[in-house]
Order: structure tokens, then sequence, then C-alpha cells
């Protein structure tokens, strides 16, 4: 132990009170004091500076199957009669979702009656091309037949004078050989062997022509086959397409009433969103109710909505870390993914899956999600489509001392800059 005193004296006039006092100070426990206080700043420096924190964006969305849902719009402006639906409602391919009231009256009558006799104008007319086109279609394949006969006859014709071209030449090259054997006995003349010599060239020729003939004449009967069914495929297209808008047609007149139009479930699956409630008038093409496709093989994917505070550094490929509203993550943990897409769009908030803060822009983004997962327990927990989650978007990562001088930063770059 070392004592320090004070060794100053006071001048006597001062009286009995002592300003002077002595302290005891522990110089060894002192230095290992400021030793550990300067180690445990110097390890929070080095920790500071190797360590990474990882910047993320929260977003909040749903759990849907990979064949996405389907909005289902009015077809007509009208009111909103009947809702035999509810939100999670699950509902069959074919099932009346909303029931549209149209009758506005006025000069030509109700909305409905003018749009049935416009239906049933437009099937006639579709009917009566079908007809045209089969029978074109017959005509096409009758004119087909006897052109395939005639060409046939043709290259038969050709053959034949092709069998006639090589007897020709045949004979004429007999000819020339025999003439060629009399010339050095003096029976036949050098004109007479040139002009055998020439019939012989002559004959090769017809020949090559003939065998030409017959090569043209079989490639003009491919060219007339496939331009043939060329025309009866195009033919066959228009028909189909007609046919699906006469059953569209049909569909369309069978659901709806003089006064009524009723909106049917277009697939099997959930009913997720209900834009608008009975007694509502509503425009063409307004998104009144959303579904779901329901399928088990599918897989899945997350819908997710970013406010655009958190979306000016987002992009695909980036880590995703999903929470589930079904499974609490701090009893089942997290999911880690990664971002399939990002659609750099301003979505509607009314339009959403799930309710969303008014007055805020949301953009949307899309990351696969597996069947199920493993929880810390090493327990498997099912994923189900129409589940709430909330994902953290890694978007940046940086040394922790970033993050500690940042106030510092941005107090430099406001006043002294």
């Amino acid at each position: 132990m070392i004592t320090i005193r004070d060794k100053k004296r006071h001048s006597p006039g001062v009286g009995k009170r002592a300003y002077a006092k002595i302290y005891d100070i522990n110089l060894p426990g002192l230095r290992a004091s400021l030793l550990l206080f300067s180690a445990f700043f110097l390890c929070l420096f080095i920790y500071s500076c190797i360590v990474p924190y990882s910047e993320t964006t929260l977003a909040q969305g749903m759990v849907i199957t990979a064949k996405g849902d389907i909005q289902v719009r009015a077809k007509v402006s009208g009111t909103i009669v009947a809702l035999p639906i509810r939100e999670g409602e699950y509902v069959k391919a074919n099932q009346i979702l909303f029931t549209l009231s149209q009758d506005y009256g006025g000069k030509e009558g109700s909305v409905m009656e003018y749009e049935s006799q416009h239906y049933v104008d437009e099937a006639k007319r579709n009917t009566a091309r079908v007809n045209s086109m089969t029978t074109s279609i017959a005509n096409l394949k009758s004119n087909q037949v006897s052109q395939l006969a005639a060409i046939d006859a043709q290259i038969a014709a050709a053959k034949v004078k092709v069998i006639k071209a090589r007897e020709l030449v045949n004979n004429s090259e007999e000819t020339f050989r025999s003439f060629k054997k009399m010339v050095s006995q003096g029976y036949v003349s050098k004109l007479e062997i040139t002009q055998r010599e020439n019939e012989v060239l002559n004959a090769q020729l017809n020949l090559k022509l003939e065998e030409s003939a017959i090569l043209q004449l079989q490639s003009n009967r491919t060219a007339m086959m496939d331009n043939t069914q060329y025309q009866i495929d195009d033919l066959s297209t228009q028909m189909l397409y007609l046919k699906n808008r006469n059953s569209e047609i049909e569909r369309i007149m069978a659901t709806q009433g003089n006064k009524s139009l009723s909106m049917l479930a277009p697939t099997d699956g959930y009913v997720v969103a209900i834009n608008f409630p009975p007694g509502k008038a509503v425009r063409q093409d307004d998104e009144v109710v959303v579904v779901i496709r329901h399928d088990t093989r599918s897989p899945l994917e997350g819908y997710l909505y970013i406010p655009s505070t958190g979306a000016g550094r987002i992009k695909p490929g980036d880590k995703v870390n999903v929470r589930f509203d079904a499974w609490p993550v701090d009893k089942y943990g997290s999911l880690t993914s990664t971002l399939e897409a990002f659609y750099p769009v301003n979505i509607d908030p009314r339009s959403a899956l799930i309710p969303l803060e008014q007055g805020q822009t949301y953009y949307l983004a899309r990351v696969k999600l597996p069947a199920s997962f493993t929880d810390p327990t090493h327990r498997r927990r099912l994923i189900l489509g129409g589940m709430k989650i909330y994902a953290d978007i890694h978007v940046d990562s940086r040394p922790l001392i970033i993050l500690l001088i940042a106030p510092l930063e941005r107090a430099r770059q406001r006043f002294l800059t």
C-alpha cells in the first residue's frame, strides 16, 4: 500500500481547521481497472469492425399457390344485389359469386335485353361462319382429291414417256455402234456417223427432260397438299375459336336474366377478398371478388407488399427471412428464402390480399416457399395457402462500426459541410 500525503502547510493564522486530507490510492488496482477497461473498448472496436450487421426492409403478405389468384371483375356496370359468399369461404367452379342488377330503363329498354339480343346476333353470325367454313373445308378436300388424281395421271403418263425415251436412247446407241463398225470398211460416211451421234445426244436429252418433268410434277403434288392442308388447318382454328365463343355466349345467356347478371367462380378456390358490399354500385371491370386457386399439388408462393419507404434498394435474389402468422417466430423460428421477383409498379391497397395502411404506396414482390419447414425442435410444420406472412428482406450488410458512427457522420454532413 502506497500512501500519498499532502505536505503543503497552511498559515497558522487560519486556525485549527485543516484544509488538507490524506487519500489512500491503490495504484496496482487502478492500473488493472484501466487496463481491463481499455481491453474492453479495444475488443468492442475490433468486434464492431469485423462483425457485420444486416439492414432489412419489413414486408407483409400472404401465402398462395403458384397458380396465383383470380380477380373476378364486373362485366358490366350495375348494382350488386346478391353476394352469397364470405371471405375465407371455399367455392367451386361455376358457383355464383355475386349478382348484378342492370335495369336502368331508357329508350331502348333494359341493358340486359339489349345485350342479350347482341349476344344472340353474334351467336348467329358465328354459326353462319362456322357453316361456311365447314363447306369451304369440304370443297378444299374435294378439290384436293381431284387435283391429286390429275397430277397422278400426269405422273403416270410421264413415266410411260420416260420408258419410251430410254428405249429410244438404247436404239440410238446401238445404231451408232453399228455405224462405227462399218466406217473402217467404207460403207458409211463420216457425215452419217455424225448424224447418228446427234440422234443419241437428242435421245439422252429427251430422257433427262422427261425425268425432270416427273420430279416437277411430284414437287407440285407435295406443294399442293401442303397448301391445302394449311388452309384447312387455318379454317379449323377459326372454327374452334367461333365454337368456343358460342359456348361462352351460351354460358353468359344461361347465367343472366332480363334484369340481372350472375358472375360465376372461374375455378375452385378460396375467397380472399370482397371489395364491394351488397347494394354498392360498381362500374364495368371493377374488381369485386378475389379467388385464390386451390391446388394441393401446386408449389407455394408468397406475395409480399413492400412499402415505398423500403423498396428503393430491393432487387431479385435478395435474402429473405419469412415469418408466419400461424407459426409465431419466438416458438417456431423463421424460414430463409430468396426473393424471386420484384415488380416496380405501385399497387392499389384496396386490391391487396391483406388489409394495408391507406395513404401509403406499396410495391409487390414474390418469394417461393416450400410445402413445409422444420422448427427448432426438428418438427415438420406445414405451410398452407392463405397464411399471413411477414418478411425481413436483406438489402445491405455492413460492419457494425458503420452503424455506431452513423449519427456522427450525419451530424458532420449537416453542420460541418
